[in-house]
């Protein structure tokens, strides 16, 4: 189902807001029968394990307006769930401790949490849990800002990654045939990959992007073109990835396992100009050369190490 209609689009994030809210018991207005709201528990929680020691740092992490928070933070003082400390370090700011008696409530609210998620799952297979958390976290991934930090790490492929490749690039290709026909040509790179790894060929590899939280955000496969050339296909990177050295890292990959594996050249098809491919590559010591009426073929040769 597509959604090009913005509002359309707008309704279907709207329905999901509410489905999820519903489905959680967000919209009580108590958490778990503890005397805290959702908001005074996600204050605690964030001061409990210390990702928070100033009511800028709460501000800052949870969204909220620092005249409400003050308020908040003001009565978990009198009820001795909070302790306001001077920061030595900066005269206008104050340091915030949880006490021990708070984190004990925290704790026995994150159990209750804890234990109703596990009830949650158990309706699901082993399969369907790991599509749902895949799928959240492809949500926090396209909804959060980007970041130039966080841990980003090359993989093998495991099950499910190879649709899940097919997919992404039958979107995200900048080629103006239909993404039937992209995700055609896609699918019938992967049978050919599935089908030489299968068969035990050797010199071929492929790679998947992962961030921190197990979001998919990019991947490159390497398959043997001939004897003395390697060939980079399905090479993408998720548009909230981008600008931050992803790409670069993908055909080092390519690169530096062809070089491993004995090739003397790289090289990778593109039918269209692609403006962030072309720089990429440019970046990466390949060089272009024209490949019929459209086509643009990039290549890098490898220096090989002679031992006598």
């Amino acid at each position: 189902m597509g959604y090009s209609d913005p509002s359309r689009a707008v309704e279907a994030v709207r329905r999901f807001n509410r489905f999820y809210a519903r489905h959680t018991g967000a919209l009580h207005e108590r958490l778990h029968q503890s005397s805290f709201s959702l908001t005074e528990v996600r204050i605690l929680h964030e001061l409990a394990q210390e990702r928070a020691t100033t009511a800028a740092d709460l501000s800052r992490n949870l969204g909220l307006d620092t005249g409400y928070l003050s308020r908040l933070i003001n009565n978990f003082q009198k009820l001795g769930l909070v302790m306001r400390r001077k920061n030595e370090l900066d005269g206008r700011a104050h340091l915030l401790h949880i006490t021990p008696e708070a984190k004990a409530k925290v704790d026995e609210i994150d159990l209750h949490v804890s234990a109703e998620t596990a009830t949650l799952l158990k309706r699901l297979s082993a399969a369907e849990i790991d599509q749902l958390c895949t799928a959240m976290a492809d949500v926090e991934r396209l909804l959060s800002p980007a970041r130039a930090d966080g841990e980003i790490r090359l993989r093998v492929p495991r099950g499910g990654d190879f649709g899940w490749m097919i997919e992404r690039l039958a979107h995200l290709s900048a080629c103006e045939r239909p993404k039937l026909v992209n995700e055609a040509c896609a699918t019938q790179m992967v049978a050919s990959f599935l089908s030489a790894m299968q068969a035990n060929t050797p010199r071929i590899a492929c790679w998947v992007a992962e961030q921190a939280n197990a979001t998919r955000i990019g991947a490159a496969m390497l398959a043997a073109e001939s004897e003395t050339q390697a060939r980079i296909e399905l090479l993408f990177v998720e548009p909230g990835a981008r600008r931050r050295g992803l790409g670069e890292q993908l055909v080092a990959a390519c690169t530096n396992f062809a070089h491993g594996a004995r090739y003397d050249q790289v090289i990778c098809r593109l039918e269209e100009p692609q403006e962030d491919l072309c720089g990429l590559f440019l970046r990466t010591g390949f060089k272009p050369v024209q490949e019929g009426s459209r086509g643009i073929l990039w290549e890098r040769a490898l220096q090989q190490i002679l031992v006598d």
